[in-house]
């Protein structure tokens, strides 16, 4: 695909480096490869040997006061769920001491400073929603028109062109993504600078509802895995396994894009396919996680649901495991 193109490009090839940068300017595409994860697929070799460094690679992280969030929902999300995963972003600005909050989740990125001692924002901040219920780009889509749907918002004026905030685009269960269930349950890019972005290098990311297409993959513990041990699913907080299963996925994301935006900043392996401070403690949700068993959590007494974290509105979520780069573990909440 054109993306791929474009991630060889980089590379120091000499005899074909004329050739090279006239294709890049010529080329309609513009967007960088994604950085891809498989929630479950990698968890259940990550979940008992965690990697012991993600060393960084001299690159920025999102810093500031807080990373703005931009949103578009493609496809047909009902009221009960939007209002789910409002909720999630929200639960960023509870600052109440609760040690079990969305909020104290956050804290770890705070180890993560860029090479001019710059930390991660201390917050995530929902800035602003646009609604695409029409499926505008159809219910097959690329990673391109992922990059497009966000291009588009901005175009429209819909959206600002930050390049310290995260667009991300959350589909519905009938829309397919390229690699979707077979790679991935998500990913995160960036633009490269052009007159569409205002010269901005402006990090994106997609997310998609997995409860029709492969919720054992994407939305467990709360769906029989697809294969490994084939351990009962746990009830989901919300009651609503495929907006549960895409909350882990968003923080695995926010997480990801805060601490490598742009491919160069704390990752572990491969650099199109990283290991982040999220993606690297896959399947680990609580102490004592194993393959197939995500952790000691806590249970709702009168739901019988499991989670571990606390949000706004009397709001309970699952969250994954963060890697500290201070005690160098994977750290649960």
């Amino acid at each position: 695909m054109v993306a791929e193109n474009r991630w060889i490009l980089i590379s120091p090839i000499s005899i074909l480096f004329v050739f090279l940068i006239s294709f890049l300017v010529l080329n309609v595409a513009e967007s960088a490869k994604p950085f891809t994860f498989a929630l479950y697929s990698q968890g259940l070799s990550l979940a008992t040997q965690p990697p012991m460094l993600l060393p960084y690679r001299n690159g920025p992280v999102l810093s500031g006061k807080a990373i703005d969030v931009y949103l578009i929902w493609y496809g047909k999300f009902n009221g009960s769920q939007t209002s789910i995963i409002v909720d999630f972003f929200k639960s960023f600005q509870m600052h109440n001491g609760d040690t079990r909050s969305v909020s104290a989740w956050w804290k770890t990125t705070s180890g993560y400073e860029d090479a001019f001692g710059s930390r991660v924002s201390s917050s995530i901040n929902l800035a602003k929603e646009k609604i695409d219920s029409s499926y505008s780009l159809g219910k097959t889509l690329t990673m391109i028109d992922v990059e497009t749907l966000v291009k588009h918002a901005i175009h429209g004026k819909v959206f600002p062109t930050v390049s310290k905030a995260i667009y991300m685009v959350l589909t519905a269960p009938d829309v397919y993504v390229d690699g979707f269930c077979m790679n991935s349950c998500g990913f995160h890019a960036y633009t490269f600078p052009t007159p569409a972005t205002d010269g901005k290098m402006l990090p994106y990311s997609w997310v998609g509802n997995s409860v029709i297409q492969c919720p054992g993959q994407c939305a467990w513990p709360f769906a029989t895995p697809h294969f490994g041990p084939q351990t009962p699913p746990l009830h989901s907080p919300n009651g609503d396994v495929g907006i549960d299963g895409m909350i882990i996925n968003i923080a695995t994301i926010l997480a990801g894009a805060a601490t490598n935006p742009y491919g160069t900043g704390y990752y572990q392996g491969d650099a199109a396919a990283p290991l982040e401070a999220v993606s690297a403690c896959t399947g680990i949700f609580g102490k004592g996680a194993y393959p197939g068993y995500p952790g000691e959590l806590l249970v709702h007494n009168q739901t019988g649901s499991s989670y571990n974290a606390n949000g706004i509105n009397d709001r309970r979520f699952l969250i994954p495991a963060m890697w500290n780069p201070t005690s160098l573990n994977c750290k649960p909440l």
